[in-house]
């Protein structure tokens, strides 16, 4: 009999800690806080509305910086991201690296 309750106990646990721990990824840290709190109203509410289902509000803000960066430098990548100066940090697909001035608020290239 202890051995079955021992057994539904740690599968109770077990649940009740994969139910909880989704909620838990959903929350913005201080510092995604801090990044939404310096975006324009609409540009906020798209990356708050894109960091669902795993995706993290850094994440968000990361990809929507690249894709922007893709257009005019290809094939390169984000490898530093400054968003208290708005400076994007790219290795260039070429070779080398460049830093890329961004609007904090709008997240547009300057």
């Amino acid at each position: 009999m202890t051995l079955k309750f021992t057994i539904v106990a740690l599968a109770t646990g077990m649940i009740a800690v994969t139910a909880v721990s989704p909620a838990y990824a959903q929350v913005a840290t201080t510092l995604e806080q801090a990044e939404l709190a310096g975006l324009s109203p609409e540009k906020r509410a798209e990356v708050q509305a894109r960091a669902v289902n795993g995706n993290t509000v850094s994440e968000v803000l990361q990809t929507i910086l690249l894709n922007s960066i893709k257009v005019k430098h290809p094939g390169s990548r984000i490898v530093a991201l400054d968003f208290g100066r708005g400076i994007a940090v790219v290795e260039l697909a070429k070779g080398g690296m460049k830093s890329i001035p961004f609007n904090t608020t709008t997240l547009a290239l300057k």
